[in-house]
């Protein structure tokens, strides 16, 4: 419900999308005007050579990643740090404090701490910081809880939440673990981080003298905080002295604090100064709040708490959105609107889908809602230079070899993640080709989002026809009347000829096609995979210098149903394999495809690629010249392989769990 209506508005109600969106903070002061993003200076950002190697670091904030989680919460963990991590943190290096209401396990804690060198402690939550007071009227809660349950309120039944916005309200900067701290970036699990970022956003906020940062804007409900705002305007009535004179009052309200027009900043990120919350002004807003009992009698949230104190207690330049950064917390995105920096950054997110913007793509009116003569800062592209990631590869590309990614127009999202993987763990310091390949014509916009996330040169091609269609000579009654069985007998692709397509292309014409002639080694990667592990070696080389011809990382058994008159159900898994095209291209295997080709078996029946390939392998290859790449971590769902050993894991920062299919 909550999303269905957040979508509603913000497409519905131009004012939703307008008021929620950061050109509420940031826009001209006539709505029709277009403005751009305050962007971080050139100044900041670091080069780092060879990407992800070595730290960057001249000088370094008193900064700290803060994640509130639960044991069961270790695989979401795993994903937003590893994506900190390839993103920023990897050249930056710092520490991360883990936050829990009761101890982690053993298990968490080794799970987390292979994926990053940066030091990590992991804290528990003093029991009063957690729990619901004692003071609070428990018959009174309960009965305000049920009543949100029956409205169909969201967390409105819930005192856990409660317990968790009010810790995140006022006392998770107090924990002995973050004492030590002034700044802190929080992350939550199962976020995402879409762009390289090579700046250090903690410096720059504390040069620029910034105090809280955000990147996207949205409304709170009003049913969970009817008390809220009449709290806030009893309390700076009685501390005006706190109020600043240039604070961002307009941000809030409509009508010079009448009313909340219930704009929050999406508090799940946030980087903020500690010394804020820890100061005068926040330690008695958040007390008096507290002692109202909102947190449990209503269902306030750290968002709208957090929003509204550094709205009115901040001067309106110390408030900070950070564009460049791209990240996701489901379902909502904030994708960099500037080409340049989405280009710079290699962001793998839509710019059109970006949640805020005013028609998806222009940023308008801050000054119509704030009325203030502040204009965003400009960045001088003169006055020093961007850091190019990945400008600088370690060594030349030694092996004549290529990915190659068999994927359609729709699959544009899944092939972007694809891509961001293998960079971000293995090519982005070998800078090998990609040779992406469809039936139809690739769309613009699919040969600019995956451009977008590689420096790698990318070729697109278009399948020949008698590679991909059904030949002429199949007998099409008696196809359909097999792939009719195999619909009653429900075998997965059983009633798709698409399917067969692929399956007789990838056995037998997808080394043939003009794009790869060049080429002698290639990389099967397919959309939406996932590689777990650093790959600090060239794979190409190592199979080219050891003599090796097919390598794979996972083996099962295929459907016997599918392949009844094939032959030996036991196949090693195609949609990963790194091989040499000489092999697919020479007399055996032309002779074998062409023999089994030649018996429809492709479409009277449903041979995958993968037996086909295996089968081939196993019987003209020496055993020797096959190899299992137990050091590739790889993830195709639902199957994983992940390397065996501890000190593996940790020495290849692997997001995997130490198990493997």
């Amino acid at each position: 419900m909550l999303i269905i209506l957040h979508s509603i508005l913000r497409f519905s109600h131009e004012d939703y999308s307008r008021a929620t969106s950061l050109s509420t903070l940031i826009g001209s002061s006539k709505s029709s005007e277009k403005t751009e993003a305050p962007l971080v200076p050139p100044d900041y950002y670091f080069a780092t050579g060879e990407a992800n190697s070595t730290l960057a670091i001249d000088r370094r904030a008193n900064a700290t990643f803060v994640i509130l989680a639960r044991n069961s919460d270790t695989n979401g963990v795993l994903r937003s740090v590893r994506d900190i991590e390839d993103r920023f943190n990897r050249a930056r290096g710092y520490p991360y404090v883990f936050l829990n209401e009761e101890p982690f396990t053993e298990e968490f804690k080794k799970r987390v701490s292979v994926l990053s060198a940066s030091k990590m402690e992991f804290g528990q939550i003093p029991h009063d910081h957690w729990f619901q007071p004692d003071w609070i009227d428990e018959d009174k809660a309960t009965k305000l809880r049920n009543k949100m349950q029956e409205d169909k309120i969201i967390y409105g039944g819930s005192k856990s939440y409660r317990n968790m916005c009010r810790f995140n309200s006022g006392f998770f900067f107090r924990h002995e673990l973050v004492q030590k701290y002034r700044w802190y970036w929080r992350i939550e699990p199962e976020v995402h981080f879409h762009c390289d970022l090579s700046f250090d956003p903690f410096l720059y906020m504390e040069d620029q003298n910034k105090t809280y940062g955000w990147t996207i804007t949205m409304y709170e409900f009003e049913k969970t905080i009817p008390t809220l705002w009449g709290h806030v305007a009893n309390f700076t009535k009685l501390h005006p002295e706190y109020v600043a004179k240039d604070n961002a009052l307009g941000f809030m309200s409509k009508d010079q604090g009448e009313s909340y027009n219930m704009c929050h900043f999406w508090s799940n990120f946030e980087i903020a100064d500690m010394d804020f919350w820890r100061g005068e002004a926040y330690t008695a807003f958040f007390e008096y709040l507290d002692s109202t009992g909102g947190f449990y009698y209503e269902r306030w949230g750290d968002a709208p708490i957090h929003s509204i104190a550094a709205a009115i207690f901040l001067n309106k330049t110390q408030l900070h959105f950070f564009d460049e950064i791209g990240y996701e917390h489901n379902p909502y995105t904030h994708c960099p609107q500037k080409v340049e920096t989405w280009q710079r950054g290699r962001c793998s997110c839509d710019q059109a889908k970006s949640f805020g913007y005013k028609n998806s793509t222009s940023l308008s009116d801050l000054g119509a809602r704030i009325k203030s003569k502040w204009k965003p800062e400009t960045v001088d592209e003169n006055g020093g230079l961007y850091f190019e990631a990945n400008a600088a590869l370690p060594q030349p590309m030694l092996a004549n070899a290529t990915f190659v990614i068999l994927a359609r127009n729709s699959d544009l999202k899944g092939t972007i993640q694809s891509i961001k993987y293998m960079e971000d763990r293995f090519n982005s310091r070998y800078g090998y080709p990609y040779v992406f390949l469809n039936e139809v014509p690739f769309f613009e916009e699919f040969k600019a989002g995956v451009a977008a996330v590689s420096k790698s040169s990318m070729d697109f091609g278009i399948i020949q026809k008698e590679h991909w269609y059904q030949p002429d000579w199949i007998d099409e009654e008696r196809a359909k009347k097999g792939r009719d069985r195999m619909v009653e007998a429900d075998i997965i692709y059983g009633g798709s000829v698409p399917y067969r397509n692929m399956c007789r292309f990838n056995s037998g014409f997808f080394f043939k096609h003009e794009l790869m002639q060049k080429y002698r080694w290639y990389w099967r990667i397919e959309p939406d995979v996932k590689f777990l592990c650093d790959i600090n070696f060239d794979p190409f080389i190592q199979m080219r210098d050891n003599n090796k011809v097919y390598g794979f990382t996972i083996s099962l058994y295929e459907f016997e149903t599918t392949i009844p008159t094939l032959w030996g159900h036991v196949k090693v898994w195609s949609n990963f394999e790194i091989a040499d095209m000489d092999f697919w291209r020479g007399e055996a295997y032309t002779a074998f495809f062409e023999y089994l080709d030649s018996k429809g078996g492709f479409y009277y029946e449903r041979w995958g690629d993968a037996p086909v390939h295996s089968i081939a392998a196993a019987l003209f290859l020496p055993k020797e010249k096959i190899h299992f790449f137990n050091e590739i971590g790889y993830e195709h769902v639902p199957f994983m392989h992940c390397p065996t050993g501890a000190q593996r894991l940790g020495e290849m920062n692997c997001a995997c769990p130490g198990v493997t299919f």
